[in-house]
């Protein structure tokens, strides 16, 4: 009885990654040389550093007193969801990236020719992503930041199957991780705050008419430095460049 589950459980997970393949397969082959410049650049960490930076002055200009402790929240969850992907899971899952697979490898499309390193489950691009955006949205509580930051991360995350490096059960289980890992640091950070006593006694700055601490107006400069970014992302693309 014991043998016919488990081998029901394995046929299972072998439906599963026979789905996640071909589920890849078709995604990947939907390219041409304007986006393979455009995913190029949006998957490349260092051009959202404007963006980094634009949400870096919200919490400043808004939780000044706080700022310590919510980078250091944001640097945590960033840090532990990367290691988790990178140090953790990939050594000990050892599942080959789409672009090292042997039996699916030409037929993956890349982007000049980078194929990532040899393993790949779970997406520690995804898990770094989702984190941040996770974070950031239950700190500043507005809904159109949520869905415009979550977009951000969904973009980024696909990405990863556009260039070849990561199959979609990758991106969807370095997505779970990187949300849990933001919302454990996040309730952390509540506790500190209630804690600590030169946080717990501390007068927030507040918008007065919308009762919230993050005014609208703030946030859309991390609006706007996204779609700034990716205006220039676009332009890049559309020129085929694909270096600083």
């Amino acid at each position: 009885m014991s043998v016919d589950i488990f081998q029901s459980f394995f046929e299972f997970i072998r439906e599963i990654e026979q789905w996640d393949k071909s589920c890849f397969l078709q995604l990947n082959a939907l390219h041409n040389d304007f986006f393979d410049g455009f995913m190029f650049w949006i998957t490349d960490k260092f051009v959202w550093i404007p963006l980094y930076i634009s949400i870096i002055y919200v919490i400043i200009k808004n939780k000044k007193r706080e700022t310590l402790l919510i980078a250091i929240g944001i640097i945590l969850t960033i840090v532990f969801a990367d290691q988790f992907a990178s140090g953790f899971c990939k050594p000990l899952f050892e599942r080959l990236r789409p672009s090292h697979d042997p039996s699916i490898d030409l037929l993956v499309h890349t982007v000049r020719g980078d194929k990532g390193d040899l393993y790949g489950f779970i997406s520690s691009h995804a898990a770094n992503t989702f984190g941040l955006a996770m974070f950031t949205a239950l700190l500043f509580k507005n809904t159109w930041y949520s869905f415009m930051i979550f977009m951000w991360a969904i973009l980024n995350s696909y990405s990863r199957i556009y260039l070849g490096v990561h199959f979609p059960i990758d991106i969807l289980f370095g997505a779970l991780s990187g949300v849990f890992i933001a919302w454990m640091f996040y309730a952390l950070y509540l506790l500190l705050k209630k804690k600590l006593p030169q946080y717990r006694y501390s007068i927030h700055k507040t918008n007065i008419r919308t009762n919230v601490d993050y005014p609208q107006k703030d946030l859309r400069i991390v609006f706007l430095t996204m779609l700034t970014t990716l205006f220039f992302i676009m332009l890049f693309a559309s020129k085929n460049i694909f270096a600083y």
